[in-house]
């Protein structure tokens, strides 16, 4: 669940420059973006992740989640 709101640049893609179109994302009934050029998918959850990841004790719960969850 995303706990804050998070910015998504809607007209460049990140990873390449191309642009970036909204799709739905039907599992989750959620929209995200598609860029066009490379395929690159960006929604909520992934900006979260990612914002998580950027400091060193996000990064520790979420391997520690991924591990939870391989061994089960």
């Amino acid at each position: 669940m995303v706990t804050q709101s998070t910015y998504i640049a809607r007209d460049r893609c990140h990873r390449c420059g191309g642009f970036m179109v909204p799709e739905e994302i039907r599992e989750v009934n959620q929209m995200g973006w598609r860029c066009v050029m490379c395929g690159e998918h960006i929604d909520q959850l992934i900006l979260e992740h990612r914002r998580q990841m950027a400091t060193p004790e996000g990064a520790r719960q979420l391997s520690e989640k991924r591990e939870k969850a391989r061994l089960n």
